[in-house]
């Protein structure tokens, strides 16, 4: 019997993930854990909201900072170099080691650019968003279109192994029937005519379409992703094949267990947090309003009418004494005070673990240290989930976007005879801090070296040049000239030296014989 995607999207689910997760949306931004299934015609869901919005100003703090770390403006965001393989061909090519360098730092320039295009930067915030509340995203590429689409927990489901790499994927998605492929109208129109069919032109009701990322594997041992779809369990479409690295459909997680199938977001490593936030909020919200509550308490043997009084107009005359009537107010401003302080330090608390008031500069003229110093600072600060993201994120997204910029490269990576070394993360940020390393040592050498050699003579400048290098963490090895290249260039300007002193003498010689003949005549 055959399996829909539909049946094995709601076998793979995990409603006690739903379950929590919709609890931490709630006290961060709820419109993440909208159920499609029930708004799943386009219309905006009603989401409840709770009564502190500091969960929705810590996440939308921290994603955007997050992406500007992974994908910087104006930079590349990985390295790359050719295999052996490759570098071999482009060699047979003609392309010496200079020329291969320049091609690939071209290449990562672009493809770090296309993040950028049609919106794709907000859906990579959007994903981010995702990671910090519910721990899980799945993110798709178009390259057709050159844009990125962030899926919440509510949209796909999957399925892992022991170590934690996703085998199986499910995404649900509500589209309009209009919007299918002629071909995919005319196989559901067969099989349930009524049901799509427009009458007095109302649109068709709208299509579950259902995406099955399936992890396989070859009879040589390659593993490769296969792609299917069904649109209310009917199949659709042809079925596509991507080599492992260059699926466009990534499903990451914020913080994952091996052995489970869904990660743990950031809110829940701070839920305590959280709840004492929502629950102290809601209390003083209702405190609040109960202590902005006013009583005209009147005396029981009063002689005053009191629905005289509650109805007079302003500066109306009405019998009464005014001893007897007192206007009462419930609640007491230092216990508001006081919790006002209690919810700041929690607040406080949070504040630090979410980079809140961060040093992260949003510009583009933000230096590669600065980059750098965030990136370890957000590593440190999230338990190391920078780096967990850069090889979930970074790595996929940079095959990906290579091949968008270079088309010739899909050939070698399907095949996976010749391969790219991708360097994301933390690591890549180091070819930048080089040559910031080399200016610093350059400024350091022109402020110490003169003033030294006016001292001493007996002070070396090489040597002092090595010093500053070396303290400033550059590798001498890339910008000092081997020992052969010195000999052979001490060869040449020794020859040069012999070419000079010949032709000198020759022109002595060639003068002493005119000022000879000169004289004889």
């Amino acid at each position: 019997m055959r399996v829909t995607h539909g049946e094995r999207f709601r076998r793979y689910r995990d409603d006690q993930t739903i379950l929590k997760c919709e609890l931490y949306a709630h006290w961060t931004l709820p419109q993440l854990m909208v159920d499609l299934a029930i708004h799943h015609n386009g219309t905006t869901a009603v989401v409840e909201r709770d009564y502190q919005e500091y969960g929705a100003l810590l996440v939308n703090n921290l994603a955007p900072k997050l992406v500007a770390l992974l994908f910087p403006a104006g930079r590349s965001f990985f390295n790359s170099k050719p295999g052996r393989g490759l570098k071999k061909a482009m060699i047979a090519r003609g392309m010496d080691e200079s020329a291969i360098n320049a091609q690939f730092a071209r290449m990562e320039t672009e493809a770090s650019l296309r993040v950028f295009l049609n919106a794709g930067y907000s859906q990579l915030i959007q994903a981010l968003r995702h990671l910090i509340v519910t721990g899980n995203v799945l993110l798709h590429r178009d390259s057709k279109e050159g844009n990125f689409t962030a899926y919440g927990l509510q949209s796909y489901s999957c399925r892992r192994d022991g170590k934690g790499q996703a085998i199986d994927i499910v995404l649900r998605e509500s589209t309009p029937f209009e919007s299918l492929d002629q071909t995919v109208k005319t196989a559901l129109r067969m099989k349930d005519r009524s049901r799509y069919q427009e009458i007095d032109g109302a649109p068709a009701p709208n299509v579950m379409l259902f995406t099955r990322i399936c992890l396989k594997t070859d009879p040589s041992g390659r593993k490769y992703w296969e792609v299917t779809q069904e649109a209310d369990d009917t199949p659709v479409g042809t079925t596509g094949h991507y080599p492992r690295h260059l699926c466009p459909w990534i499903a990451l997680t914020w913080n994952l267990v091996a052995g489970e199938n869904y990660g743990r977001g950031l809110v829940e490593d701070y839920a305590g947090g959280f709840a004492k936030m929502s629950d102290g909020a809601q209390a003083m919200a209702l405190y609040g309003i109960e202590m902005m509550k006013v009583v005209n308490m009147v005396s029981p043997g009063a002689g005053a009418d009191i629905d005289e009084l509650a109805n007079s107009e302003n500066g109306e005359y009405v019998q009464g004494n005014a001893g007897e009537i007192q206007a009462h107010e419930a609640g007491d401003a230092a216990k508001f005070g006081a919790m006002q302080a209690w919810l700041q330090a929690t607040f406080d608390n949070l504040a630090k673990a979410f980079m809140y008031k961060g040093n992260t500069r949003d510009a583009e003229r933000v230096t590669a240290y600065e980059i750098r110093a965030d990136a370890l600072e957000a590593d440190t600060t999230l338990g190391g989930n920078y780096s967990s993201l850069s090889a979930q994120l970074q790595v996929p997204c940079a095959h990906i976007l290579m091949t968008e910029v270079e088309p010739d490269n899909l050939g070698v990576l399907v095949t996976g005879d010749l391969q790219l070394e991708i360097i994301a993360g933390i690591p890549a940020l180091g070819r930048s801090i080089d040559v910031q390393n080399l200016v610093e040592a350059a400024t350091n050498a022109l402020a110490i070296v003169p003033g030294l050699m006016q001292i001493s003579r007996k002070i070396d400048p090489d040597r002092i040049i090595d010093m500053i290098l070396t303290s400033a963490g550059v590798d001498t090895s890339l910008i000092y000239k081997s020992d052969q290249q010195l000999q052979e260039e001490a060869d040449a300007q020794a020859q040069q030296n012999n070419g000079q002193q010949m032709m000198m003498q020759q022109a002595a010689a060639s003068d002493a014989v005119e000022t000879l003949q000169n004289l004889g005549e």
